[in-house]
Order: structure tokens, then C-alpha cells, then sequence
């Protein structure tokens, strides 16, 4: 019998995977990094200026086994179940504004 074990790194993919989804439905441009030697990391960019971006990381906290989405910085961002949540959080740090 073989087992199959997923790393942390493919679980964190899997989130990032999904909040890409949601962000790409919302018009908002995302690409995942994954290479082998890194942590899996998703750069969200506003469509209106590309250059206003922002990298995004899912950890997962070893204390309770919850997983949750993080700025590049560092800053919490919302639970990776609340994937809704977090794209809304991403969109409103990442807005043009218009004065």
C-alpha cells in the first residue's frame, strides 16, 4: 500500500489556489509562485496599475492547526477559510484612489 503525505507547502498552495480563483473573478490580476526551495507566495496587483501590488502568504499556526492568509510584511490578514473576506481586504488595501 502506498501513502501519499502532502506537504505544508501543498496545502498553503491549495489556499493560495483558492483565494487566486476568488480574486480572479473579481478582475484582479494574481500570479502564484511555487518553486521547491521556497514558500508558496501569490503577488496580487490592482488591474488599474499593476504596479500596486502585494504578496500573499498562507501559514499555517501550529498552536490551534489553523491555517491563515498574511501579508508579505507579515500582518494577519483573515482565515483561510474566509477566503471572500481576505480578497475584500486585499482590494480595499490595494484600491486606486480617486480624489
Amino acid at each position: 500500500m502506498s501513502a501519499q503525505v502532502i506537504t505544508e507547502a501543498e496545502v498553503a498552495l491549495g489556499h493560495l489556489e483558492s483565494l487566486t480563483d476568488e480574486l480572479r473573478a473579481r478582475g484582479w490580476a494574481v500570479e502564484i509562485a511555487a518553486f521547491g526551495d521556497r514558500w508558496p507566495s501569490a503577488t496580487v496587483a490592482n488591474p488599474e496599475l499593476t504596479g500596486l501590488n502585494e504578496t500573499v502568504i498562507a501559514v499555517l499556526d501550529h498552536t490551534d492547526r489553523s491555517w491563515s492568509f498574511f501579508y508579505g510584511w507579515g500582518e494577519r490578514i483573515a482565515p483561510c477559510a474566509e477566503v471572500h473576506r481576505t480578497a475584500t481586504a486585499l482590494a480595499r488595501v490595494l484600491a486606486v484612489r480617486r480624489d
